[in-house]
């Protein structure tokens, strides 16, 4: 949902798309590696890591892809991780807030407004854009009535 909420914060024009961007870097830097979360969990050695993340880099895969292809861990052991990486991984809100660009109670006011425009077009969130476009224009009504 980041991305599209993002869009959306940008398109209320309360958001730059370079304080988007900088957020979703925020986000990525938060993010844990799969090697390091391996390690944690004792599937994997440091040693292990560095040639599994050379393999990837020589043949262009994925880290999980390369360590499946190794036979040193198996496709369950890799979507465990992706799973674990994700909750681990704080959500664009918590960045926004976290880098001072919005306070809480506006994002928690925002969020609502583009949950609800996603529910009642019925669209995914790769067509947020449309969302937001609509709920700016109503908002630009409502200021000018």
């Amino acid at each position: 949902m980041s991305t599209g909420f993002g869009e959306y914060l940008v398109l209320r024009r309360l958001l730059t798309p370079r304080a988007v961007l900088q957020v979703l870097k925020n986000q990525a830097r938060a993010r844990p590696h799969l090697g390091e979360l391996a390690v944690n969990r004792g599937w994997l050695t440091w040693g292990q890591v560095l040639g599994v993340v050379s393999l990837s880099e020589q043949k262009k895969i994925r880290f999980g892809e390369a360590a499946v292809l190794e036979a040193l861990m198996s496709q369950e052991q890799i979507d465990e991780l992706l799973q674990q990486q994700e909750t681990a991984t704080p959500s664009l809100a918590e960045c926004v807030i976290e880098l001072g660009f919005l306070d809480r109670h506006v994002l928690d006011r925002e969020r609502s407004h583009y949950e609800a425009g996603l529910r009642e077009s019925g669209l995914r969130e790769s067509s947020v854009r449309e969302a937001g476009a609509r709920t700016a224009r109503g908002a630009a009504v409502l200021v000018e009535g």
